[in-house]
């Protein structure tokens, strides 16, 4: 089966993962213990404690949102029901761009073992799957209506590290 990309919403997903990048890059450059809110250029940074978090308002409308933490962030709020999650996976960046989110988590397990969970679970919620083995790196794409579901799977070391991109419940 060939996917073919399915306009989600009128935001460009053009900026999520050069954001996610940047929310990364902040949160390993700041200072370990001090907390602070800063602003320009459109774009906010708030620390607290682990936790940096940015916000992106664009001249052309676009707003960003996003959070980064080793020790877990919340998935936002909007996060489709059908999208399931790994057992005991910690949600450590969740990124959104108006209707389209990424969302990064990691588990102990195995990359074939997280492959089969989500190739199994999406088809479990309906989603006509594709899957894709590469080297150190598997994908499952998940087509439902109009919408379209991605999980990028790669390792770092013992723990399996799964990036999702969405659109939003009901977009």
């Amino acid at each position: 089966m060939v996917i073919k990309p399915q306009p989600t919403s009128a935001m460009p997903t053009k900026y999520l993962i050069p954001f996610a990048a940047l929310l990364l890059i902040a949160a390993s450059c700041s200072k370990k213990d001090a907390d602070y809110k800063t602003s320009g250029y459109g774009v906010t940074t708030e620390k607290k404690g682990d936790t940096v978090s940015m916000e992106y308002k664009g001249k052309d409308g676009v707003v960003l949102k996003g959070s980064s933490s080793e020790k877990g962030v919340p998935l936002p709020e909007n996060f489709p029901k059908d999208v399931p999650l790994f057992k005991d996976a910690l949600v450590t960046s969740a990124n959104t761009i108006g209707d389209n989110m990424q969302v990064q988590t990691k588990f102990k397990a195995p990359l074939d073992e997280g492959l089969k969970f989500y190739e199994e679970k999406m088809k479990g919620e309906g989603w006509e799957v594709t899957v894709m083995k590469m080297e150190g790196m598997n994908m499952v794409t998940g087509m439902k209506g109009k919408r379209q579901c991605s999980v990028m799977f790669s390792m770092e070391g013992k723990t399996c590290v799964a990036v999702i991109m969405t659109p939003a419940t009901g977009k």
